[in-house]
């Protein structure tokens, strides 16, 4: 079901505080992540081998993490180094480490075999700390598999239907797609023409709902769960660069458990970067659009229950992007198993 010899977003860098232990399930799999005391994150598995307790209800003695059940202590490479009332320590006694990456502004985790962790392999979201942008970030915990997030960003008709109050108009729904396919990615490209702003690009464009405009939507998708979105408006009654509005929606899916998915998501901007009220609104509204995604995406999952691979019952012409990225990712799992 999961990549695991891939990075993946683990934690926000705010998230992981010095002195603090952070619990988070990934690929089914429960880590503890901290700061050491030379401030690099780590991330251990959040397991005692004594007696299984979670060491993220420990405590940190400078770097070393200390059980709180019976109190067993753990370098940052995962070994034993102390335990009390006693001088031998088995060689069993022991935790698995976990590679981390700390870039743009997120802590990435590398899962599968650590001597493969490639820090160069790190997916390219450089919008989210480069000068020239402006991210509006959050989180959303969705209870729903990671590949319907990804067949709901690689179909972005939904946008119609379910996004009315913000980003979604007939046009989104009613142009074609054109699609490339290619060795570990997919690339699915709506331009739309000549339509009117939804009120999301009325208030960043300062657009009346009147106003004509090229919209564009330009998504590349990499597994197991990157999506990036070139989005923006131009208005076609304006001077060349006038009310431009051009933005990347990140979007990075790591799955929890079969049935759950840490979303962790952003909008950067390139335009009125000096107003942070604009941050704050895309903060707001982009949260409001993922909370109507997260309400439908769990809806199917509750109607899909725990079936590991759902045999959808029609195929409609938009599924084409899902159905493509469906193939990719599933052709790289596949790989990874034969070991290749």
């Amino acid at each position: 079901m999961w990549m695991r010899n891939c990075w993946q977003v683990a934690a926000f860098t705010h998230e992981v505080i010095g002195g603090q232990l952070l619990a988070r399930r990934i690929c089914d799999e429960a880590l503890v992540i901290y700061r050491g005391g030379d401030g690099k994150p780590v991330a251990l598995e959040d397991k005692c081998p004594h007696r299984f307790a979670q060491l993220s209800k420990g405590a940190l003695i400078g770097d070393v993490l200390r059980c709180g059940y019976h109190g067993l202590c753990f370098d940052t490479q995962g070994r034993c180094v102390q335990i009390p009332g006693q001088d031998h320590i088995p060689s069993k006694a022991r935790v698995r480490a976990y590679p981390l990456v700390e870039r743009y502004r997120l802590v990435w985790v590398w899962m599968g075999d650590p001597e493969r962790a490639d820090p160069s392999l790190v997916p390219d979201v450089h919008w989210l700390d480069d000068a020239k942008w402006a991210a509006s970030e959050g989180y959303h915990r969705i209870e729903a598999n990671y590949r319907l997030l990804n067949d709901n960003l690689l179909d972005l008709s939904h946008e119609t239907y379910v996004h009315t109050r913000t980003i979604g108009h007939e046009a989104v729904a009613e142009t074609p797609i054109a699609i490339k396919v290619e060795e570990r990615s997919v690339r699915i490209d709506k331009e739309m023409p000549g339509c009117t702003p939804p009120p999301f690009y009325q208030y960043l464009g300062r657009l009346k709902a009147s106003d004509r405009i090229d919209r564009w939507q330009r998504t590349v998708y990499q597994p197991p769960g990157y999506v990036v979105i070139d989005v923006g408006v131009q208005p076609l009654d304006a001077p060349a660069g006038s009310n431009r509005v051009e933005g990347r929606v990140i979007n990075l899916m790591t799955p929890e458990t079969a049935t759950s998915t840490h979303y962790f998501w952003a909008f950067a901007r390139n335009f009125r970067l000096d107003e942070p009220g604009v941050t704050e609104f895309l903060r707001a509204n982009v949260g409001r659009t993922f909370d109507e995604d997260k309400d439908m995406l769990e809806s199917q999952q509750r109607n899909i229950g725990d079936v590991a691979e759902p045999v959808f019952s029609i195929a409609v012409k938009a599924d084409a992007g899902p159905t493509q990225g469906r193939r990719l990712l599933a052709s790289l799992i596949e790989a990874e198993a034969r070991g290749a």
